[in-house]
């Protein structure tokens, strides 16, 4: 599994050996990443290797920190005390993604009303013209 951030400052790759895909809808995902919920790609921090690049993180809460480029600003990973030796990748970053499917969604007391509605959202393929 490979990636990189939006400008390729960061690239890295990640094994196969997926612990777990979730949609996380906590206030904290939400806040940090200015979205109604963020979906994540768990592997075991042994299996993360950074190929390109410097990452920054900040601490965003006690359990929490965020890794993000330098550069432009891409979020690659959360890691959290209380899960030890895991990264918390963001699956955007993930040049697979399209293959990647959650199979959980986590903190949904904290989940907008509208997120069950989504499917029935009008579509338009190329965005609004």
């Amino acid at each position: 599994m490979e990636g990189s951030c939006n400008c390729n400052g960061i690239q890295f790759s990640a094994s196969d050996n997926i612990r777990a895909i979730v949609n996380c809808h906590c206030n904290l995902c939400r806040k940090m990443n200015g979205s109604a919920f963020s979906t994540y790609v768990v592997v075991p921090d042994t299996d993360f290797v950074l190929h390109k690049g410097t990452l920054t993180t900040v601490q965003v809460s006690d359990n929490a920190t965020k890794s993000f480029c330098q550069r432009c600003g891409t979020p690659v990973f959360n890691q959290n005390h209380k899960l030890a030796g895991v990264k918390i990748l963001y699956l955007g970053i993930i040049n697979n993604a399209p293959n990647l499917k959650p199979a959980m969604n986590i903190f949904c007391e904290s989940q907008l009303e509208w997120i069950t509605e989504v499917a029935s959202f009008t579509r338009f393929e190329q965005g609004v013209q």
